[in-house]
């Protein structure tokens, strides 16, 4: 199979309603942006999911953007596909309350 890359990233984003990490342990930096986003999370008492896509069928049927590394998104919105600040996590949650 030749490499692609899916079409429908917004409608991938629409399956997820509370706060959800996807992630795939590739960077050494995913613990951190996982525990800043977890962090602002909990500072607003928002709950959240975390998934740890495993495999490439996993990364193709889930993964919100082609940076199948990290990702988060929140009410059907990427809220970020790279590492933020609490700070920033506070204030992108807070957006979409």
């Amino acid at each position: 199979m030749n490499p692609y890359f899916p079409h429908d990233w917004s409608e991938r984003t629409k399956k997820f309603n509370n706060l959800t990490i996807l992630r795939s342990f590739q960077c050494p930096y995913v613990d951190i942006a996982t525990e800043n986003m977890v962090a602002g999370a909990n500072k607003l008492g928002i709950d959240f999911d975390i998934i740890d896509i495993k495999n490439r069928q996993e990364l193709m049927a889930l993964s919100p953007t082609p940076y199948g590394i990290f990702s988060v998104v929140f009410k059907g919105q990427l809220i970020s596909f790279h590492r933020l600040t609490v700070h920033s996590v506070v204030k992108k949650l807070k957006e979409l309350m």
